[in-house]
């Protein structure tokens, strides 16, 4: 594409710098040497809509990806705040298997002083010498000191039996309790472990995200550099063709412009949505410098010739979609953009007041509107100074 813009841009120059020698051409080689422009000009037309289609497409998936980048982002932060809490729950159930170890050492201390009472008695029994609970009671000196010997025994019996119970429930139920606050706390580990890995992969995917969308943007950049290029290829040609028509019709009875205001190029249409100003554009979202002014108007509104003298442009322009270029002579050009269709051709001698084209939003366009411009030596200027509505 590069290849072919600076083909236009010598070819161009080079047919302009021949001009410039003051030869006079004739009518046949005019027509020749518009005819090479026009197929210059079809074909960078054919790549400018070629280019703007790619660059829609690098800017739909820059803003699909954007989006995809922002749930991300989104995916994270929540994956973060889970992470959070399965920490508050870790810390939690640390503090737990802290408090059963606690637990568990008051138990196995219970346990030991009971273990103690135990052996403390059969020390006991062993200094003073063995003796079964069957003596104790047959030294009873009555029936009532039988009584209250049975009962004593009886309740050091279950004493005993008791100790033995409490130590083993003890045990149990503490060493149950801290085997499942281990086992809360080995699950909690693996839940923040295979967090932490979902997040990291949505982190790295996240970098990926970026460099991907970096990338798109890149591409933008070359485009709106290429668009640039185009520009100043086709303000070449239009400058060329404006010197051929204008020696092809010097002779010849033809509209010319004497000066004046212009007229209003759509008629009962006075609204201006955008004037000449530095703006964000509405489709690239940049900033950028408006390089004419938009009036809105229903599709199929028919667009008048501002001034009368020679269509030097009717194709498609980059950016402009369907365009119509008028040359009014004295360095003074108007341009008419986004058109649904076009009712001039190139070499068209207009009126002021002809129909030229018809209201559209082909191109760099956000709806039905009339991008109108005027060029003073190629330049654009505020068109409001030149027309009247």
């Amino acid at each position: 594409m590069e290849k072919s813009l600076i083909l236009v841009c010598g070819l161009s120059l080079l047919l302009m710098s021949e001009v410039k020698q003051g030869y006079a051409m004739t009518d046949a080689e005019i027509d020749k040497r518009l005819g090479v422009i026009q197929a210059l000009e079809a074909k960078a037309a054919k790549e400018q809509q070629d280019s703007e289609k790619m660059k829609k497409e690098v800017a739909n998936r820059k803003a699909q990806e954007a989006g995809n980048l922002q749930e991300l982002r989104s995916q994270i932060e929540a994956q973060g705040a889970k992470l959070n809490e399965i920490l508050k729950q870790i810390q939690t159930t640390e503090d737990n298997v802290k408090q059963t170890n606690s637990e568990l050492q008051e138990a196995e201390h219970r346990v030991e002083t009971r273990d103690q009472l135990l052996k403390s008695r059969v020390r006991l029994m062993y200094t003073n010498g063995f003796v079964s609970y069957m003596e104790v009671l047959f030294e009873s000196t009555s029936f009532s000191d039988f009584l209250d010997r049975y009962h004593a025994l009886r309740s050091i019996v279950n004493q005993d039996k008791e100790i033995l119970q409490s130590n083993k429930r003890d045990r149990e139920s503490v060493a149950q309790k801290k085997t499942e606050v281990e086992a809360q706390l080995a699950q909690v580990q693996v839940q923040y472990a295979e967090s932490e890995q979902i997040k990291n992969a949505l982190v790295t995917k996240e970098k990926d995200k970026e460099v991907l969308i970096a990338s798109l943007a890149k591409q933008e950049e070359q485009f709106e550099e290429l668009s640039e290029e185009q520009e100043a290829a086709l303000k070449k040609l239009a400058a060329e063709k404006s010197k051929l028509w204008a020696e092809k019709n010097k002779n010849k009875q033809t509209a010319v412009y004497s000066g004046g205001k212009f007229s209003w190029p759509l008629p009962g249409r006075t609204t201006i949505s955008s004037g000449f100003i530095h703006r964000i554009n509405p489709v690239t979202k940049k900033s950028e410098n408006h390089k004419g002014i938009d009036i809105p108007a229903p599709a199929g509104t028919e667009i008048h010739a501002a001034a009368p003298g020679t269509v030097i442009i009717a194709q498609w322009v980059s950016g402009y979609g369907n365009t119509i270029v008028i040359d009014h002579g004295s360095g003074l050009q108007t341009w008419y953009g986004h058109a649904r269709g076009l009712a001039a051709k190139e070499g068209d001698q207009v009126k002021t007041g002809d129909v030229v084209s018809y209201v559209g939003s082909t191109g760099q366009s956000t709806g039905n509107h009339l991008h109108f411009e005027v060029r003073k030596n190629g330049d654009p200027v505020d068109p409001i100074p030149y027309v009247t509505k």
